[in-house]
This record gives structure tokens, sequence and C-alpha cells, in this order.
């Protein structure tokens, strides 16, 4: 009701003030205003009554300006009471449970991209591990290749090596039927004297004859005369004691051992197992094998 009430004064106000400027004097402006009250609010005329007095003094101040004044400000106050009040907008506060949720996922997409980062660099890093591996790969054939090369390059300077050699034991020595002899004045154990020999294309001096062995032994005495030096020649026993072997493996046939009224080779037993001819009679002698004196190399043609 009391809605009501406020919708028909601001009505009337409205109207009032609509018409008000154009109604010359109060009354007529009155009998308007309740003629329209009348027909907004449907009410029916009642008979032999007059219109219920009514006077607009109390709705609005009199004066002129005043009044203008009045009626804006009244208007203004019902206007401000009939305007619907609209929400503001409200924004919910985040739950804890949203913002916990929203941090992990910052993580975990932060730690996805450090871990694209991490595959981009290993990536990266194998590639270059490949290429450096297949250029180790290269590496490794070139120096196969250089390694053969050098390998074929010695196996021909120990060729040449060793027909040098034979050649020169032929030239500065005693020729033999098939084979060469030549005495090397150098003091050097029954090892490393049949190793010198074979680098130079030979071995030491084997006798397989009677015949090679007289050669030998004039060769012998005529290098070392008037003294008498013994000199390595390549036969020992040290695979087994007694079996006098050449240094070609093969087994002796024939011996020439020195033996006198006090001395009868071979005498060493175990500590003297290589031979070494004298060169004042050629005669066989055994030795320590470690002991240094000359030897005779021989080579075959």
């Amino acid at each position: 009701m009391a809605v009501g009430c406020g919708a028909l004064l601001m009505l009337g106000v409205l109207l009032a003030t609509g018409q008000g400027r154009q109604l010359s004097s109060e009354e007529e402006r009155q009998a308007l205003m309740l003629k329209h009250l009348q027909e907004v609010l449907q009410l029916p005329e009642e008979e032999g009554e007059g219109p219920p007095e009514m006077t607009l003094t109390e709705l609005a101040p009199e004066g002129g300006e005043g009044e203008e004044e009045g009626e804006e400000g009244e208007g203004a106050s019902i206007e401000g009471d009939v305007q619907p009040t609209q929400p503001a907008p409200t924004t919910a506060a985040p739950r804890p449970e949203e913002d916990e949720f929203t941090y992990v996922f910052s993580r975990l997409d932060s730690l996805d991209a450090a871990v694209h980062r991490l595959n981009v660099q290993f990536y990266t890093m194998d590639l270059r591990l490949s290429q450096v591996s297949q250029g180790l790969a290269e590496l490794r054939g070139q120096l196969a290749e250089a390694q053969e090369g050098l390998s074929a390059l010695r196996q021909t300077s120990t060729r040449n090596q060793q027909d040098i050699g034979k050649i020169d034991g032929c030239l500065r020595g005693r020729r033999v039927h098939a084979k060469c002899f030549l005495i090397v004045k150098q003091f050097e154990g029954y090892d490393g004297a049949q190793e010198l020999c074979r680098l130079r294309g030979g071995n030491l001096a084997m006798p397989a004859d009677a015949t090679e062995l007289a050669a030998l032994r004039r060769y012998l005495h005529e290098a070392f005369q008037p003294f008498n030096w013994p000199a390595w020649v390549g036969i020992h026993d040290r695979r087994a004691e007694g079996l006098w072997l050449y240094e070609s493996g093969q087994r002796v046939s024939f011996f020439d051992w020195y033996r006198d009224h006090l001395v009868s080779q071979p005498n060493g037993g175990a500590r003297e197992n290589c031979v070494s001819l004298s060169s004042d009679d050629g005669k066989w002698w055994d030795n320590d094998c470690a002991r240094r004196m000359y030897y005779v190399c021989e080579y075959q043609l």
C-alpha cells in the first residue's frame, strides 16, 4: 500500500508539473489532477458527493523558484526510490585448493620446459659425440693404413738389410759351396750374436759336413793368427743335455771336440751349453752361453 501511494504521489507530481504551465488558475490544475488520479486508480465517482477537497500545497511549496526546486528535489527522491538497485559484481575469493593446484601446474610446466631444454642439449651433445666418433673412426682407419704402410716399409727395410748383409758377408767373408762365412770381430753373447746374424740375413755358422768345417777352420786360422781367439758357431744343447743341435733345429751328425791328457770337451755339463771354435786349430769347446766373444755368421746363397 505504501508503494502504491508513493507511485500515486509521483504521478501526481509529474502530471501537476507537466500541466501546471498550461493552466492559468489553481482550481483548474487541482481539478485536472484529481481527474487524472481517478483515471489511474479507476475509482468510481460517488453520487451526491463532490470530489474530496485536496490541496496540493502539501505536495509542493509555494512560490515560483522554490516550487520548481521542490518539485525537482521530490522528483529526484522519487526517482531514487523507484530505480531498482542492481547488485554489484562480486568476485569470489579463490579457494586454497585452487591456489595449490595452480602452483603445482605452474611448477610442472616449468619442469617440462626444463626437461625439453635438457633434451635439446642432450640431442646436441649426442650429435657432436656422433661426429667425434665418426672422426675417430676415420682417424683409426687412417692410422691402420699408416701402420700397414709402416709395417710394409719395415719389412722392405729388413729384406733390404738382409740382402745387403748377405752381399757384404759374401764379399768380405769366405764362400764355401752354397754358403758364405763371415767373421765378426765384435764381442757378443751367444744369443746376441745369433740375433745380429739374423738381422743381416743369416745365422751363426753351422758347418754341415767335414768339408765346410775344414773351410771354416782355415778361415779362422787366417783371420786371427798368430793369436788364438774363440768364436761362436751355431751349435748348442740347451734343449736337452748332450743333445747337440744346429741353430736351425737339425741334429749335429759329426763332432770335433778338443781333447788332450788334461782336458776332454765337452766338460761343462748344464752350465756350458753353447759351442765355440778355437782359431788356432778349429777344435770345439763348450762354453757358458752368456760369455762374450767373437762370432761367425753364415749366409745362404
